[in-house]
C-alpha cells in the first residue's frame, strides 16, 4: 500500500503497519483466541430469554455469511442481522442478503435512508469531501450501534478492524473491543448546519448521530471485532462462503475497476467512492485487494504491481451510469468535481489534459 492511505505508518524498513500486523498473526494462539469468543457468547448467550442475544452488523457479502456462520451455527447464538439498505443494489446482492436470512435462519432488520436526502448529501459529499458515500458510511457505522441498543441486545458483532487489518490511525494495536470504531477516519467528524439546504434538515442527519460512550455505557453494549478472534481473510472467506449459497457478481456484471468478483458485490453505487480514493490517493480498489494478496501468499509484488497498473485506474461504465442517474449529475459536473480533487502531488497533467500518476508503482518496480 502506498503512504498516501490516510493513517498508514511506514516503519524504519519501509513496511507498512498492515504487512507488521499480518506477520503478528503468525504468532497468535487463534485456538485461546477461539476460547476467548465462546466464553463471551456463553456470557451472553440466553441473556434475552428467547430474544435476540446478539447482533451482527451484515451487508450479505461473504463476510457477512462467515460471521453468521461462526456466531449462528459453530456457537449457538440466537443473532438479529443488522443492514443499511443501498440505493443500487445488483440482483447478486439481493440474492445474497436473502440467502444469509434463509440459509442460516435468521431475521433481519434492514434500513432503509431517506432517498431525496441520500441523494443531495451524495452528490454534496462527493463535492465537500471527495468521499461521495460520507452520509450512507456515517449510518453504516451508527445505525448497527442505535439498532442494538434499541433493541436491548447488549453484544453487536462487526467483521474487521479495518485500521488494523489494511493500515490506519487505530492500527497500532489490536483489540477485540470496537467502541472506538467511529474514530477509524472512514467517518470524518463534521458540522452537520454545513450540510443544511437543498431540502437536507437536521431530522434527516439525526441518524447519523452515533452514540456516545455514556449512551453505550449505559447501554451495557459490548460491540467486538470478529477479525480479533478468528483470522481474517478475504479470499479465504469467499471460498467458505460459497460452500453456504454466496454468489460472487461475475455472472452479472464484470467490473471493470477490480482485479476480483467477490468483494463488494451486493451495490454498485459505492464503488465511486473507490474511484474517488484514486483521485485523491493514487489508488483504488485494485491496490487494495492486490495488496492484500501480497500479504497471504497468493501473488508476488511484482504480479500485483501489473495488476494494479491494469486496472486501479478504470472508472467503470456501470457505476459511473449509475452515479449520474441517481444524483442528477451532467457529464460536465461530474468531471469538474473530479478534477478539483485530482492530488496533484501525485499526479500530472498531459497536454490534452489527462492525468497521470507521477510515479507509479510498476514504474518503481522496472528501475530494480
Amino acid at each position: 500500500m502506498p503512504d498516501t492511505r490516510p493513517g498508514l505508518k511506514l516503519n524504519k524498513d519501509g513496511i507498512c503497519n498492515a504487512c507488521t500486523n499480518y506477520e503478528k498473526k503468525k504468532n497468535i494462539d487463534w485456538s485461546q483466541r477461539w476460547r476467548e469468543l465462546e466464553k463471551l457468547c456463553d456470557k451472553y448467550r440466553g441473556s434475552n430469554g428467547n430474544y435476540y442475544d446478539c447482533a451482527i452488523a451484515v451487508s450479505g457479502g461473504k463476510d457477512s455469511h462467515v460471521q453468521v456462520l461462526t456466531l449462528k451455527k459453530k456457537l449457538n447464538m440466537n443473532p438479529l442481522l443488522i443492514t443499511v439498505d443501498n440505493y443500487s443494489w445488483t440482483d447478486t446482492g439481493r440474492k445474497n442478503i436473502k440467502n444469509i436470512c434463509d440459509t442460516f435462519n435468521c431475521d433481519l432488520v434492514t434500513f432503509t435512508p431517506r432517498l431525496q436526502t441520500l441523494r443531495v448529501l451524495t452528490k454534496k459529499a462527493a463535492d465537500r469531501l471527495g468521499q461521495p458515500s460520507w452520509y450512507w458510511d456515517s449510518l453504516l457505522y451508527s445505525i448497527p450501534y442505535r439498532f442494538t441498543m434499541d433493541h436491548g441486545i447488549k453484544m453487536l458483532a462487526y467483521g474487521e478492524n479495518v485500521c488494523y487489518e489494511y493500515g490506519g490511525s487505530q492500527g497500532d494495536v489490536e483489540t477485540p473491543s470496537a467502541l472506538d470504531q467511529i474514530k477509524n477516519d472512514v467517518v470524518k467528524p463534521t458540522n452537520y448546519e454545513s450540510w443544511l439546504g437543498d431540502g437536507v434538515t437536521m431530522k434527516d442527519l439525526d441518524m447519523c448521530n452515533f452514540p456516545t460512550y455514556d449512551d453505550m455505557k449505559k447501554a451495557q453494549l459490548d460491540p467486538i471485532y470478529m477479525s480479533y478472534y478468528i483470522p481474517w481473510d478475504s479470499h479465504r472467506h469467499y471460498l467458505i462462503a460459497r460452500q453456504y449459497g454466496f454468489q460472487h457478481v461475475g455472472h452479472e456484471w464484470k467490473r471493470e475497476g477490480t482485479i476480483e468478483d467477490y468483494n463488494q458485490v451486493d451495490t454498485i453505487g459505492y464503488g465511486m467512492n473507490q474511484f474517488f480514493k484514486w483521485l485523491k490517493f493514487g489508488h483504488s480498489t485494485a491496490t487494495e485487494l492486490a495488496a492484500r494478496w501480497v500479504r497471504s501468499g497468493m501473488v508476488t509484488r511484482d504480479e500485483a504491481a501489473m495488476l494494479v497498473k491494469e486496472k486501479d485506474d478504470k472508472l467503470d461504465q456501470k457505476l459511473y451510469n449509475d452515479y449520474l442517474d441517481f444524483t442528477h449529475t451532467t457529464h460536465e459536473e461530474f468531471w469538474a468535481v473530479a478534477e478539483k480533487w485530482y492530488n496533484r502531488n501525485i499526479f500530472e497533467k498531459d497536454m490534452y489534459g489527462l492525468w497521470h500518476l507521477k510515479n507509479p508503482i510498476w514504474e518503481q518496480i522496472k528501475k530494480k
